[in-house]
């Protein structure tokens, strides 16, 4: 990709996305192409983000308006993100399928498509890779596409043509991914800090990466997420529970005779996913 800079011979108007903003300065890829944008007048009041589709002006290298979204995360804050990896490691930082629920719920309620990837299955003991091998299990079960990050071909097959978010613990292997998945990128990793059981932040501002015919956001790791929402909308995000219930807008919590329960008892909802459901309702 090269740099755009002042006067073009082709129309000025152009469609582009932005893929990082450093103060008043907006990256803008329009096709192949790369300008530093700033913001006209009227958009300095409007939070543009990573990901906002907009229209520049390469001429004067301005943005002239944006598009109206599809969705936007607000940790880390992009829009209109089409698929969400959910990176989670086996060991150091330890696995969490709660952490994977959160994640699931987020996607599902901002019409993302959320894929599982397994990292460091390698290092894992008995225990662990027993524990994470029947989570795998259970989330393909219920239509979740899951991957390790052995699969590289399968995992660059979802990148093409898509806006990708990155999203796990610090210290899961964010960064390593991408350089698997393409080794031209050579993006700094850090060592997990194994008394803290988490990583050093080595990605500092959001940023959109063209990777494999399509635009990553490595982002800076977290270990939290805060859901924002309602109860009902972390309900859409067990799918696994839009089941037929004898009680009209059960949430499933404490009726006796309830279709989810009843299903927990029986084995067919894993029961861990059922706990991670009560304690999101809580939160």
């Amino acid at each position: 990709m090269k740099i755009v800079v002042g006067k073009m011979k082709t129309e000025n108007l152009r469609d582009g996305k932005i893929l990082n903003i450093n103060k008043d300065l907006y990256t803008v890829i329009s096709n192949d192409s790369v300008f530093p944008c700033k913001v006209r007048g009227k958009l300095k009041d409007f939070k543009l983000t990573v990901g906002d589709n907009v229209v520049i002006d390469t001429i004067n290298n301005t943005i002239e308006s944006v598009k109206q979204r599809k969705n936007t995360l607000i940790r880390p804050l992009i829009s209109n993100i089409d698929k969400l990896f959910i990176v989670q490691s086996v060991h150091l930082p330890e696995f969490s399928n709660y952490l994977i629920d959160k994640f699931l719920v987020l996607s599902e309620i901002n019409n993302i498509e959320p894929i599982i990837i397994i990292t460091k299955l390698d290092i894992a003991n008995k225990i662990e890779k027993k524990e994470v091998k029947e989570n795998i299990k259970y989330y393909k079960k219920i239509g979740y596409k899951v991957y390790t990050n052995k699969e590289i071909k399968k995992i660059r097959k979802e990148i093409k043509g898509y806006t990708i978010s990155l999203a796990g613990q610090t210290g899961a292997g964010k960064s390593t991914l991408l350089n698997k998945i393409d080794n031209n990128l050579k993006l700094k990793t850090g060592e997990v800090s194994e008394h803290l059981g988490r990583g050093k932040h080595t990605t500092r501002l959001v940023t959109l990466i063209k990777v494999n015919g399509g635009l990553i956001a490595d982002t800076p790791g977290f270990s939290s997420l805060e859901l924002n929402t309602s109860k009902e909308e972390i309900l859409k995000g067990f799918r696994e529970f839009n089941v037929n219930c004898k009680y009209k807008s059960c949430t499933h919590t404490g009726n006796d005779g309830c279709e989810v329960k009843k299903r927990v008892e029986s084995g067919k909802i894993k029961l861990s996913r059922y706990n991670n459901y009560l304690k999101l309702i809580k939160e």
